[in-house]
């Protein structure tokens, strides 16, 4: 894209120079009107376009920035469109060129040249018909029915010694001047002769206008197939990394930040709790494990005291052992006596 743009900008300033700055033809462009200075200006512009395309894809590409990437396919689409609406209007000015340069250099001839006020278009019918070497519009009888005739017509006691054709539809020799004016300009003159341009100018100017603009058209047709082809190298590029997140809308977005404070509040309340949780139990087991130990130092001290109670039981001589002793035999005997 970058040769392609690059050339285009090339050729549009070089048949802008070639067409517009030369000293005998640069008023040709007038003939078309605006409309062909406009498409000669699209073709550099989008050439231009094009290069410092290149630039942003080349920065774009070795980053491998996403962001950077959809504006470089966002700004080729839109060179894409706008390359195909410039090759359609220069393919459009070139079909018409042909019908565009008759009518022009027909009212040239018939309505204008010679006359006051329009001695810009005089001087630049002359130029083209001595750069060109040729006569009128369609043939140099269109000189015959013009007013520039009627003109000269009224000039001249004698009508017949009017000239009928403009000195510079005469063939010059080398120093500028006409080889024979007689011959060349005389209404009594056979004519065509060898000293008259026999070609009409529509025709040379459009042999010399429609080759540029035809380049114009194919510089637009190949603009527009690299910014295709670069639209789909980017394409596959975006694919290669991979589909864009997708980013929440303002509801869920609120709903998400909630429920993180939420989530953060807890944990903000878990954290603080922790420390009062471990400073509780970590006063609290002192206490806890004395109360243990009285539990089981009390525990075994009644074992131990109820052992010693069971092995020193007191015998029957006692009063109360005595007493318990006697029931506990006379329990006995009831138990052992037959019925």
């Amino acid at each position: 894209m970058l040769v392609v743009g690059g050339g285009a900008t090339a050729l549009g300033f070089w048949i802008y120079y070639a067409i517009r700055m030369d000293e005998e033809r640069g008023g040709i462009m007038d003939i078309l009107g605006f409309i062909y200075l406009f498409a000669n200006l699209c073709t550099i512009s989008e050439g231009i376009f094009l290069v410092v395309l290149v630039l942003l894809g080349t920065i774009a590409i070795c980053t491998m920035h996403r962001c950077t990437l959809i504006w470089y396919f966002s700004l080729v689409m839109v060179a894409c469109v706008a390359s195909l609406a410039f090759t359609l209007m220069t393919f459009w000015v070139f079909f018409r060129m042909e019908s565009t340069v008759n009518t022009a250099l027909t009212d040239y001839v018939q309505k204008d040249y010679g006359l006051f006020g329009n001695e810009e278009t005089t001087q630049l019918l002359d130029s083209i018909q001595m750069s060109f070497r040729c006569c009128g519009s369609k043939s140099y009888e269109d000189w015959h029915s013009s007013e520039w005739y009627k003109m000269q017509r009224l000039g001249y006691f004698d009508q017949s010694e009017a000239p009928i054709h403009p000195e510079t539809c005469c063939v010059l020799t080398s120093d500028g001047q006409p080889s024979n004016l007689t011959e060349c300009v005389h209404i009594n003159a056979v004519y065509p002769n060898r000293f008259i341009h026999r070609e009409p100018c529509s025709e040379k100017v459009y042999d010399w206008l429609h080759w540029p603009t035809l380049y114009l058209g194919f510089a637009g047709v190949a603009m527009f197939f690299s910014a295709i082809f670069e639209l789909g190298t980017t394409s596959a590029l975006l694919r290669t990394l991979g589909p864009l997140e997708q980013k929440p809308r303002p509801i869920e977005k609120q709903l998400l930040t909630t429920s993180l404070h939420s989530e953060s509040e807890d944990s903000r309340c878990s954290t603080k709790e922790r420390p009062k949780q471990i400073k509780t139990q970590s006063k609290n087991s002192p206490k806890n494990s004395t109360l243990d130990k009285n539990k089981n130092k009390a525990n075994a001290k009644a074992q131990k005291q109820h052992k010693m109670n069971m092995n020193n039981r007191p015998n029957g001589n006692d009063a109360e052992g005595g007493y318990v002793n006697s029931a506990f035999r006379h329990e006995a005997e009831e138990q052992a006596t037959p019925l």
